[in-house]
């Protein structure tokens, strides 16, 4: 068991370390709706912050219209959802997703009235939406789904919802957690088994394709089923890992299911019920677990079921935790870390520091978990020489719930907890920006003639919005303003204002210029003539151009646009009225939907400088931090040594003392979306070990150096862990039979091509055979061997690179155990015969020889050694038809039996003591003893020994006498009596008698 634990553990730490360090994928922001025509509306979003791959979208009605479902790019932030119904509810969602990861949905109600207008809102994710269970909450979750036809097409969608919402809860995986879905009716198909849908957008997907197939409502049906195919390792359940069974019905049962149910709890399963519509709280608790309380769930509708899905979600992910928690309750109790303190509290960042535990610790877990949905975790993995770290990259202004683990091995202890709220962002103006920032920005302001005096008046009132966005100074940010048209004009340069008032002054009152629109001229002029030293550009500082245009270039404009870009400027596009948004897109930078904007006339422009001066800050926060990584001096010359299949070393060095400590992060090279687990190293080490790697698996390594300031950038490097050459576990010989048995294994650790046994009779090498698996199976059937021999049967694992260790077991063939052939019977006598038979296979102890007469009666039984072949029954009924049976009697029980019959030979004898009585002239009377056996009947013969006279009679067996009558006076008659049976007659019993002489009547 003890082993079992570990293996366990070993599960749920890699998730520690690996599923744990993930940044969670953000959701978009600021979901609306725009009317297009009467059939079509326009879906407009804001982009997360966080790195996204692209976008699903999903449109669904309360009718009975299919569901609408597709992917967008990153770049995306609005669509077109077109062929909608008037009148019609629509529930439109959208989610980013990165690799395998999901951000929360963001939902929006949507309705087209008849009458031409529209209702729509949209929501961000509601308290249901953002109940998580822990990352490191893994188990086996399989959910029983009544489909029965008193479930509406509207009800079930509603019951998908949910079963996505519970299945979304968890962090999906073939290591993680996995999920499978069965539909119940009359007859319950499996929808998909545990295995087969392991990441979170696949099995989302999988269960919005559910199909409603309708039937009755046997839901001992359906658990019959899970009892059988839902929790086996055919279909992907894990040997000691939670296990969870969540059943949705509304009604209860047409059939038995307590029995079902009971034998489910009693294999482990933790069994939740949520009945929807029709209340029957004892009917549920027949298969619900306990205690009912938590574990039973009601709701009015399908509707309703949000109203408990929220604590529902919750129980289930704390019943998947107690039961990990039994499962390692067999392992030492690794001791907590005590006081635990939060210092430093910066709005990005904290410092903790904590005691080290009594015992003895392998290292310390750090999870940071914001209280706020959409929030990013945060899990660190520590030295175990450390007992302070500093957390970064965290949310302003946001209350996280940091939990600090002890871990010795594979076993971490309980957590110690506290909660912290970072500080609040410092704000300037508008600006999430620090007091030091620094940057060049050019202001590119269309001065031709189709803007007009008017609207340029405009313009410079929003040119002074921005400007008073920023902290101006000679060390802080400066700005210069350039108008084009014909040609660029240069208002003021980077170092001619250092002060925000005179900077004001001067964009209130430059000229209007007028003249056509050469974009791409003005472009060219920016990056040859204004991003110049002698103008007052700096190095090592954020570059941004804002280009404020009204109309299409008149000028080619791409070619200086990525040169402009090229040379590490960041360009804004503001389009007015007339221009043209594809231009605007190839001018500005990526994402366009943060670097464009268009506003319909002059006087929108307030609209957008909120979002548009956010957007400037936060990519001149970003530079300069890029900027600042550039400053601190990074680590180099990364090594690796120490390489084996599940860690390797890394070391590097630095040319700087001021090192804090150094941020390790790494993941596998080929998984582009794949997440970093992250180390923290003291700063005055410059090696580490990385842990619980995957065997035979290419790392991508960063190593940052962390200074006051920052983080550097990284030395980057890539190593590839050896395979695993291991051993199988739990190696064991079943289905044994006379002639074969099957050995069985737990597989070996990596990726093993096959596995080559060898087997033979114990002890006898020379006798040694050998097989090989198809692929890496591990079950094989040994064919052709000894009967009741003991077998050593070694499994080695192969690998591309070689060979495993072996690991071996002993097995043993049954008996050969069987029946005599060829039953007789011979030497029969009334009282006996002999029995025969050919001997029966393998090591016979002795035959049981066993008979009792065919119509019934008292069974008699006798025994012979193994050697002989032959028995003589003895004592028997004469003429009697006896059932026998042979059976041969082997160490390990008997064998079948051999049947057959047989017959003792009849008892016949002559009747005794015959007796003439009664004489008259005509006739007399005969009479005799009974002869032995079963007479069938009596033959009466006789004779005159006068004359040729004769006569015969015959009587029933079971009579002894007779009158011999029609004979001739006063004569002497010889008499015979033969007992006649089946076989053959007796011996004649004789006599003699004489009639009277014949009687006159006297005159």
């Amino acid at each position: 068991m003890k082993s079992r634990l570990s293996l366990l553990a070993a599960a749920l730490l890699a998730l520690l370390l690996s599923s744990q360090a993930q940044d969670q994928v953000d959701p978009p922001t600021a979901l609306r709706f725009k009317i297009l025509n009467e059939n079509t509306v326009q879906m407009i979003w804001s982009k997360p912050q966080s790195r996204i791959q692209g976008y699903r979208i999903q449109v669904t009605s309360d009718t009975d219209e299919p569901t609408k479902e597709f992917t967008l790019p990153a770049s995306a932030t609005k669509t077109s959802i077109s062929d909608l119904s008037p009148d019609v509810d629509y529930a439109v969602t959208i989610s980013a997703y990165a690799g395998s990861e999901e951000s929360l949905p963001v939902s929006g109600q949507l309705t087209l009235e008849s009458s031409g207008g529209t209702r729509g809102t949209s929501r961000k994710p509601d308290s249901s939406d953002s109940v998580k269970c822990s990352s490191s909450t893994i188990g086996d979750v399989v959910f029983l789904a009544d489909v029965s036809g008193s479930i509406s097409d509207l009800d079930f969608k509603y019951m998908l919802k949910f079963i996505s919402a519970v299945a979304g809860a968890f962090q999906i995986g073939a290591d993680r957690t996995r999920v499978g879905v069965v539909q119940y009716g009359s007859d319950p198909p499996t929808e998909f088994t545990l295995k087969q849908h392991v990441t979170r957008p696949e099995l989302l997907r999988a269960i919005g394709s559910v199909s409603h197939i309708g039937g009755r409502s046997n839901t001992g049906v359906g658990l019959d089923y899970i009892l059988k195919n839902g929790f086996t390792e055919e279909a992907g359940a894990r040997r000691d890992f939670p296990k969870v069974l969540v059943i949705i019905t509304d009604g209860q049962s047409e059939d038995p299911v307590e029995s079902y149910a009971k034998q489910l709890r009693s294999s482990g399963v933790e069994i939740f019920v949520l009945h929807v519509r029709y209340s029957d709280g004892e009917a549920m608790k027949l298969m619900a677990s306990t205690p009912h309380r938590s574990h039973i769930f009601y709701a009015a509708s399908f509707y309703e079921i949000k109203s408990v899905q929220r604590e529902l979600i919750a129980q289930v992910c704390a019943g998947v935790d107690d039961q990990l928690s039994a499962l390692v309750s067999g392992e030492e109790v690794v001791d907590p870390v005590s006081n635990l303190q939060v210092l430093e509290v910066a709005s990005k960042s904290v410092r903790l520091t904590w005691d080290a535990p009594m015992g003895e610790s392998s290292g310390y877990m750090v999870k940071m978990i914001p209280m706020m949905a959409g929030g990013k975790r945060q899990e660190l993995y520590v030295g175990p020489t450390q007992t302070s770290v500093v957390v970064r990259n965290l949310s302003p202004d946001t209350e996280y719930q940091i939990s600090l683990l002890a871990l010795r091995g594979l076993m971490p202890s309980e957590p110690v907890t506290l909660m912290q709220k970072t500080h609040p962002m410092k704000v300037s103006m508008e600006c999430s920006l620090g007091v030091d920032v620094q940057a060049d920005v050019v202001l590119l302001v269309d001065g031709s003639y189709s803007i007009g005096l008017a609207n340029f008046a405009k313009v410079r009132a929003f040119l002074e919005v921005l400007v008073t966005t920023f902290d101006i100074g000679r060390d802080k940010v400066q700005i210069s303003l350039v108008q084009y048209s014909r040609d660029p004009h240069t208002e003021f340069y980077l170092n001619t204002h250092h002060d925000l008032a005179a900077m004001v002054k001067a964009v209130r009152t430059f000229p209007y210029r007028g003249g056509s629109t050469n974009t791409g001229r003005a472009m060219t002029y920016v990056r040859e003539k204004v991003f110049k030293t002698a103008r007052g550009a700096r190095t090592n500082v954020p570059r941004v151009t804002i280009l404020i245009t009204d109309g299409k270039s008149s000028d080619a404009f791409q070619d200086p646009a990525t040169k402009l870009r090229n040379a590490d400027v960041e360009i804004f596009a503001v389009g007015v009225k007339d221009a043209v948004r594809t231009e605007l897109e190839a001018i500005a930078n990526e994402p366009v939907d943060s670097h464009v904007y268009t506003v319909e006339d002059f006087d929108a422009f307030q609209r957008i400088s909120k979002e548009l001066t956010q957007s400037i800050c936060l990519r001149i926060e970003q530079e300069l931090s890029i900027i600042q990584q550039r400053r601190l001096t990074q680590p180099r010359a990364l090594s690796f040594s120490e390489v084996g299949p599940r860690s390797f070393r890394a070391s590097w060095e630095i040319d700087a003392a001021d090192v804090e400590s150094y941020l390790v992060r790494f993941k596998p090279a080929d998984e582009e979306y794949g997440h970093y687990v992250s180390m923290s190293v003291p700063g005055d080490t410059l090696t580490t070990v990385l842990p619980r790697l995957v065997p035979f698996t290419r790392y991508e390594v960063n190593v940052h150096a962390q200074y006051d300031k920052g983080d550097s950038l990284p030395v980057t490097g890539y190593e590839t862990t050896l395979e695993e050459l291991g051993s199988v576990h739990n190696l064991r010989v079943s289905e044994e039979t006379t002639h074969s048995f099957r050995v069985s294994w737990q597989p070996a650790p990596g990726d093993v091509t096959r596995y080559r046994l060898t087997y033979e009779p114990a002890g006898d090498e020379s006798s040694r055979l050998e097989t090989t698996t198809v692929g890496p199976e591990t079950t094989i059937v040994l064919q052709e061997l000894q009967p009741k021999t003991t077998y050593r049967v070694t499994v080695t694992p192969e690998y591309t690179s070689g060979s495993g260790g072996p690991m071996a077991t002993d097995g043993t063939t049954k008996e050969a155990r069987g029946s005599p052939r060829d039953l007789r019977v011979s030497d029969e006598t009334v009282s006996s015969m002999k029995v025969s038979w050919e001997p029966a296979p393998g090591n016979v102890l002795q035959y049981r020889v066993a008979y009792k007469p065919s119509a019934g009666g008292p069974g008699k039984e006798v025994s012979v050694k193994g050697g002989s072949r032959a028995a003589l029954l003895k004592n028997l009924q004469p003429g009697t038809q006896y059932d026998i049976s042979v059976s041969a009697r082997y160490p390990s029980g008997p064998g079948d039996a051999l049947e057959g019959r047989g017959s003792t030979l009849e008892e016949v004898g002559p009747p005794q003591d015959l007796v003439t009585s009664d004489v008259t002239d005509s006739s007399f009377a005969a009479s005799w003893t009974a002869a032995p056996g079963n007479v069938r009947m009596y033959r009466v013969r006789w004779r005159s020994l006068f004359s040729g006279e004769t006569g015969e009679k015959t009587v029933p067996g079971d009579v002894t006498d007779t009158v011999l009558d029609g004979l001739s006076p006063e004569t002497l008659y010889q008499v015979s009596v033969v007992a006649a049976y089946d076989q053959k007659d007796s011996e004649p019993l004789g006599g003699q008698e004489t009639t009277d002489g014949k009687t006159t009547d006297s005159q």
